[in-house]
């Protein structure tokens, strides 16, 4: 219909109807690019909002699953303390005999911080990171990430650290088989223990490498904590984690 205006505008040399025809046209296609900009814009901030929301649902799970682990660790030191007690005075109490088998027993036990980043990378994969323009909070993210990878770095370096025991555990260390045939008991030579100050020497080597790694977790989630309240001053929602144990 426009064009048949415009047409018949030329044909009659009404030229003020000809330039008002295409300043209609003109103006009817850049506000339909506006509306079609506002409309991305408005999808991407939807996009950006759900991608922050996601991040600090999984960044309160990160909190609650290392204050867990904290626990767990804290419990296991204990042990730990009394077997290298053991392993440095060569003397075993009946009193701590199963502290002390319990403890060896979960030297070679090594898990990782329990920590996810499902969401993170799914929201790195799709795009929908790339969205995030405030650069405080990239910032803030990428520091959070960098973190989360040398922690992940340093459990592969301390579980190769404690496989290279293996053989030194091997020595002193059998498992007996129980009623249950999933599992087995742990018994420990305390005498041929003893009586080898380089295996001792190596109870308290590993014992370490564990305090050291509990360490790092503590700092994890200290650190998460901190990038929770920071999601949540986008999010405008508190950061969920005062009820976790």
């Amino acid at each position: 219909m426009i064009l048949a205006r415009i047409t018949r505008a030329i044909r009659e040399q009404n030229w003020f109807a000809v330039v008002l025809e295409f300043v209609i046209v003109i103006s009817g296609v850049v506000i339909g690019f506006q509306v079609t900009a506002w409309n991305a814009e408005r999808n991407n901030q939807a996009r950006v909002e759900l991608a922050i929301e996601r991040l600090q649902i999984e960044t309160e799970q990160n909190v609650a699953a290392l204050r867990r682990r904290i626990v767990s660790n804290e419990a296991r030191a204990d042990g730990h303390a009394v077997m290298v007690a053991v392993a440095m005075g060569s003397t075993l109490n009946e009193a701590d005999a199963e502290a002390f088998e319990t403890a060896v027993a979960q030297l070679m036990y090594f898990s990782r911080v329990p920590v996810r980043r499902s969401t993170y990378l799914a929201l790195e994969q799709s795009g929908d990171l790339a969205l995030i323009s405030d650069p405080e909070l990239i910032v803030d993210l990428n520091r959070y990430q960098t973190l989360l990878e040398w922690v992940a770095s340093q459990h592969s370096g301390f579980r190769n650290g404690l496989s290279g025991f293996s053989d030194d555990i091997n020595q002193f260390v059998f498992h007996e088989p129980t009623t249950d045939p999933t599992r087995t008991r742990v018994r420990v030579d305390f005498d041929r223990l003893a009586g080898n100050p380089r295996l001792s020497s190596a109870l308290v080597q590993m014992a370490r490498m564990h305090a050291i790694f509990a360490g790092y977790t503590v700092t994890l989630e200290a650190q998460t904590l901190v990038f929770c309240h920071r999601l949540s001053e986008e999010t405008g929602r508190p950061c969920n984690v005062e009820a976790t144990p």
